[in-house]
């Protein structure tokens, strides 16, 4: 299952995840933000929801609960973190061990 697949509030819990993934380190690098935003207009994101994405590149998104991805689209989520963390050509502490959580949470 893909992106296409998933609900409008689940593509948005997606971008939501993916900026909690650009805020790990504390600072959304430009790559970061320029990701997140492709991936929303990928999705057709727009009105209040592309605005709440874009607030969240400013200041932290709410509390994003991985339990709450569906099996069926772990992966995607997973691999949208990746995405976005190695945006910037690096992967520091923090995101490196958010990365190892979410892996165990996928498989």
């Amino acid at each position: 299952m893909g992106i296409a697949d998933m609900s409008p509030p689940l593509r948005k819990k997606l971008l939501q995840m993916a900026c909690v993934a650009a805020w790990t380190d504390l600072e959304v690098r430009p790559e970061e933000r320029e990701v997140i935003l492709d991936l929303a207009n990928q999705m057709g994101m727009q009105g209040k929801d592309l605005a709440d994405v874009k607030k969240w590149l400013t200041k932290m998104p709410p509390d994003f609960d991985p339990f709450e991805i569906p099996r069926e689209h772990k992966k995607v989520f997973f691999d949208a973190f990746l995405e976005v963390v190695t945006a910037d050509g690096r992967i520091d502490e923090a995101e490196s061990e958010t990365i190892r959580v979410l892996r165990e949470l996928v498989s």
